[in-house]
């Protein structure tokens, strides 16, 4: 017991407490006090629950109540409480912090609107500029990129500036003529090579009729096509 209370003397975290004349050991982060020791028996110790805390060796019965993080004060949850350490808080969306701590903040405050600008996210009053392919209407805590109407297969209607966005027309489509000629074009070309193909095998009669494999009669009857061309044929073999 000496020389624990000599060694709590030179160190920043004792490790004993004093209840009732006695030293007691203290119990470890995330642990409260169940029961003090006594003479014959040591501290007993629990585990904190809920929402509480203790972060430090201790000799107290009850944890602390974790910090909440209230977002009416500009503020959300960075890491979670657990036994053995509080929560931590950081500033919203669009706020900046008021009052830091080693890890987090305690209070925040809505960030001044930056007109044609976006905010610094470390304080409230200086604003920086976008450049390149990026904009800021003074909502944004950063800038945001253009929209790009071609990858939406969209007319641009405004280019973007460095407080505004792309302004896209409607989706674009592709015009009816391209259409027709893509769906008709096939049975165009196949029409085309059929009408060579017929003209190159057409036959001429004496009479100026036309018969080919395409089964082309420009006048007259098949019977007297057919026997005009077989009287060659008879007077032949006479």
């Amino acid at each position: 017991t000496v020389l624990k209370y000599l060694i709590s003397l030179f160190t920043d975290l004792p490790t004993e407490y004093i209840i009732g004349g006695e030293c007691c050991p203290m119990c470890s982060p995330g642990n409260r006090v169940y029961r003090h020791c006594t003479e014959y028996t040591s501290t007993s110790c629990i585990p904190c629950i809920g929402s509480t805390y203790l972060d430090k060796p201790n000799g107290l019965t009850a944890c602390i109540p974790c910090t909440h993080c209230d977002p009416g004060f500009g503020l959300m949850v960075k890491h979670p409480c657990r036994p053995s350490s509080d929560t931590v808080c950081e500033p919203l969306e669009g706020f900046y912090c008021t009052d830091p701590t080693k890890d987090g903040c305690k209070a925040a405050q809505r960030h001044s609107r930056c007109k044609h600008q976006t905010e610094s996210p470390s304080t409230d009053t200086v604003c920086t500029n976008c450049t390149g392919d990026t904009y800021s209407d003074g909502s944004f805590t950063s800038c945001q990129p253009h929209t790009q109407c071609d990858t939406l297969k969209r007319l641009q209607i405004e280019p973007g500036t460095h407080w505004s966005d792309s302004e896209c027309g409607p989706q674009t489509s592709p015009p009816i003529g391209l259409i027709l000629l893509v769906l008709l074009g096939p049975l165009a070309l196949a029409v085309v090579i059929a009408v060579i193909i017929c003209v190159r095998k057409r036959i001429h009669s004496k009479s100026g009729k036309m018969i080919s494999g395409c089964c082309i009669i420009l006048e007259g009857d098949v019977n007297s096509l057919f026997n005009e061309e077989t009287e060659p044929l008879k007077s032949s073999r006479a």
